[in-house]
């Protein structure tokens, strides 16, 4: 260990109350110790939950709390103490930490570059590990952190060789102006295998989710920087006519009338050309909202897939009860005891303490027909928390319902429970 690894110093950003309630981050003193590591994560975790409520969370926060997870990672700290002495990735061995047994990954020591599998099937071990993140006896903070920088060991693996591969391509030619990396055949397997019916099964197409949506986004971005780079450079040249009509102006009242009359003429040649300019600037204008319009489009359709994917995660659990429920996100990324549309209230408790006179709409889990009731006062709430109402609201805004739309209402979250859970 270098003199840099023991006195490097890590200093965290500034946090509000409710996160120092969790965990009050200190600077951290070269190498971290697993309790600092530990609250870190707890920090962010409560960071990303809040987040999610609108008006609660600062996103930016939770980048540069993330920012200290990666220093203290990274730096000069735990990935500099294990791995930077070893001159070249492949020479270096990454060893897991060990897994409980409900956790149905064998995760190996890796032994040189890590593959694109094995980094999928690192990931596919700490989301699968981080369910149980509610439950205590089915989870250890110490092992979320041990998974966590094995990772980020790997994927720093990664990179590493990647990088000297491009500079030695580079080298090799140098007339060529750009060189597009070969894509690596393990990563293209991870994203397109897909048993159908298992859990792997809606990891594997969230990624796939994701790598189109980065590949729409990106062609998207790219296209509109180029119309307004070229947008911007037509009225450029318009402002450089302008300027020289209104010299031509200035110098016409000084001249004879026969001159006048010429610059008169040139000035409103020069004036239709710029109009030509400004009306090309215009449509080049109209063309740049329409893959503005399109890269819309797509991230709605992304987000409601990924929504499914969420869903299919928790059909696919074992045993599931009404409180499942309370599992299911919206298209906002929101589960029902954190929006403010519920009153940050469960489904579970919107059905407690009801009498039998209330109609139970028998939503389908794994296929059975389950009791279950829900007042007329909640029903307004999860519909619009789901967005599954249509046309059933008073206005477009509220949770009230017309007028005799209970029964349709409670026909509508029956059939939108049972469709996840079914």
């Amino acid at each position: 260990m270098n003199i840099m690894t023991v006195n490097q110093v890590y200093s965290p950003p500034e946090l509000p109350q409710y996160l120092k309630d969790v965990y009050d981050l200190k600077a951290i003193v070269g190498i971290p110790t697993d309790e600092e590591l530990v609250g870190i994560h707890s920090v962010i975790q409560m960071a990303r939950k809040a987040a999610e409520i609108r008006g609660l969370g600062d996103p930016l926060l939770l980048v540069r709390i993330s920012e200290h997870l990666f220093c203290a990672q990274m730096g000069e700290a735990r990935y500099r103490s294990a791995y930077l002495d070893v001159v070249l990735p492949e020479n270096a061995t990454y060893t897991p930490p060990a897994l409980p047994a409900h956790i149905n990954v064998h995760l190996e020591p890796i032994n040189g570059i890590p593959s694109g599998e094995e980094v999928v099937k690192v990931q596919e071990a700490i989301r699968l590990y981080q369910q149980f993140a509610n439950v205590p006896s089915m989870f250890n903070p110490y092992v979320n952190v041990d998974l966590s920088q094995h990772l980020f060991d790997i994927q720093m693996a990664r990179y590493t060789q990647h990088a000297r591969e491009k500079n030695i391509m580079q080298c090799e030619t140098p007339s060529s102006n750009t060189v597009k990396p070969a894509t690596n055949s393990d990563e293209v397997s991870s994203l397109t295998t897909n048993n159908a019916g298992s859990g792997a099964d809606s990891t594997q197409s969230l990624e796939s989710v994701q790598t189109i949506q980065g590949s729409i986004i990106r062609d998207a971005v790219e296209k509109s920087n180029q119309l307004s780079e070229e947008a911007n450079k037509l009225m450029e040249r318009a402002n450089i006519l302008i300027e020289r009509s209104n010299e031509l102006m200035e110098r016409s009242s000084s001249r004879p009338t026969e001159q006048a009359s010429q610059d008169s003429a040139k000035f409103s040649e020069i004036f239709e050309r710029m109009n030509g300019h400004l009306e090309h600037s215009n449509n080049l204008a109209g063309r740049l909202a329409k893959p503005i319009e399109t890269m819309g489009n797509t991230l709605q359709t992304i987000n409601r897939v990924l929504v499914r994917i969420q869903h299919a995660i928790v059909r696919s659990h074992k045993g599931n009860t009404t409180s499942a429920f309370d599992c299911l996100i919206n298209e906002r990324g929101e589960v029902p005891a954190l929006s403010l549309i519920t009153d940050r209230s469960s489904i579970a408790d919107a059905s407690k303490g009801l009498p039998i006179s209330v109609r139970s709409i028998d939503p389908v889990i794994s296929g059975v027909n389950q009791e279950f009731r829900i007042g007329n006062a909640w029903l307004g709430k999860y519909l619009r928390f789901y967005g599954i109402a249509g046309d059933l609201f008073e206005d477009d805004i509220g949770v009230r319902l017309k007028e005799g739309q209970e029964d349709v209402a409670r026909l509508r979250l029956r059939q939108f429970l049972s469709s996840c859970l079914g």
